[in-house]
């Protein structure tokens, strides 16, 4: 069941994963300085793609499951509606505070001069305009809710092969094309979710007959059973990339290059994340409509296979990271020093991808009880852990390998925490 409900979604999220390669592969051959504000930006980039898909698509996702479960259409119904005001007010908070304050978010990351520059135009374009990509993600959202991963995957998928196109033409300036440099890809990712939100929008209006989307009577038990897990699943999501976010500015005190180096190997582990989503959201709707129908132990059979082949599967991408780690940087740069760094990351952090994917798949089975406080405390102590012991090696003036040594430390604690957190009483009852 997994498998044909995650196969799609793991696919579409591939293709994602390959549209966000080409994009530093691409930038790569511009210089270091360039690849530096992909570095930079890509934290934020995740950090609502896992608010906008993880946490409020999340409970969107656990919201209309739990409804079609129990056989509650017009509350379903309402939860859609209620979920597209909730993205809206999302966007509007990225568009506000990246147009006007970027630079001070990015000086305080580490970025100065021709980086510092590349990084503000790139933000302000992306996030002015990021309601496209939050509206994708929660009709996405919407339609697993249904039980349909198929339609939403197609577009991601489709969307994202376009992407690639689109973001080579926009950077080198090709053709009719004018020459974007490193802002190519923002203007590609907006165009491309526009078209994939107008195929979504078409797809619930006249194509799909469970529900019907349409303006309603805003209700607060409707927002309270989509934040009980979307509002604490923004903490989880902003822990994530907060956590990044800090390492990344610990890194910029080593130099640009080990910026540059640090941001091919933490990548990696970012994309994960999109991977591990891909059978997360089939996770997310299979385990709320279980739940929602009181169906519990076939959900923590679920929950426990999706755990488990994502620790194989993440697990056997961060081994053959740990082991060759030129496999995947020596892809985006050939500067000796900025490859070192990236290789020292990999592979130190890659022995545990296996737990990362464990843990996040665990997290996406969470959203489906309804329940999520015992899976976000773990975000918070990871969080709290890596920023720590990475502080105390940046104030001992410690090698880099340090700061690389806490962020393992906080992928243990997530698989180890998320997998204590299957047997609350929320998974029997």
């Amino acid at each position: 069941m997994l498998w044909r409900l995650g196969g799609p979604n793991g696919i579409a999220w591939l293709t994602w994963t390959l549209a966000t390669f080409a994009d530093a592969f691409f930038v790569g051959k511009l210089g270091t300085g360039q690849l530096a504000v992909i570095a930079l930006i890509f934290p934020f980039q995740m950090l609502m793609l896992m608010m906008a898909a993880g946490a409020i698509g999340g409970g969107t996702t656990s919201s209309i499951g739990r409804a079609i479960g129990n056989k509650e259409i017009k509350k379903a119904e309402s939860s859609s509606f209620h979920s597209i005001v909730i993205c809206s007010l999302m966007s509007l908070i990225y568009a506000v505070t990246f147009y006007f304050f970027s630079y001070d978010i990015f000086s305080f990351m580490g970025a100065s001069e021709e980086v510092l520059v590349g990084v503000i135009a790139y933000s302000k374009i992306f996030f002015t305009f990021s309601i496209v990509v939050w509206l994708f993600n929660i009709l996405a959202s919407i339609i697993r809710g249904l039980g349909d991963t198929y339609t939403p995957a197609k577009a991601i998928t489709i969307g994202s092969i376009i992407q690639i196109i689109l973001s080579y033409l926009l950077i080198f300036g090709l053709g009719p094309f004018p020459k974007f440099g490193v802002v190519g890809p923002s203007i590609s990712i907006i165009v491309c979710h526009l078209g994939m939100v107008v195929y979504l929008i078409y797809y619930l209006l006249f194509v799909q007959q469970t529900i019907k989307i349409k303006i309603q009577k805003l209700k607060l038990d409707i927002f309270n059973d989509i934040m009980k897990v979307g509002g604490l699943g923004l903490l989880n999501s902003i822990t994530i990339a907060l956590t990044v976010a800090v390492v990344t500015g610990y890194v910029g005190n080593f130099g640009t290059k080990a910026l540059a180096g640090y941001g091919l190997g933490s990548r990696l582990e970012l994309i994960l994340t999109p991977i591990i989503f891909g059978l997360g959201a089939a996770l997310t709707a299979s385990v709320s409509i279980n739940i929602g129908s009181k169906q519990f132990k076939r959900a923590r059979q679920i929950a426990w296979t999706g755990g488990l082949i994502s620790f194989v599967l993440i697990g056997v991408i961060g081994f053959l990271a740990a082991v060759y780690p030129q496999l995947w940087i020596n892809k985006f740069s050939s500067d000796v020093e900025s490859l070192y760094y990236g290789k020292s990351y990999l592979t130190i952090v890659g022995p545990f991808y296996c737990l990362f994917g464990l843990g996040q798949a665990l997290y996406f089975a969470s959203q489906g009880t309804g329940k999520v406080i015992k899976p976000i405390l773990i975000g918070l102590l990871r969080f709290f852990s890596v920023v720590t012991f990475g502080f105390v090696a940046i104030n001992d003036n410690a090698s880099i390998d340090y700061v690389f040594y806490s962020i393992s430390l906080g992928l243990i604690i997530t698989g180890i925490g998320m997998s204590l957190c299957l047997l609350g009483s929320e998974w029997k009852k």
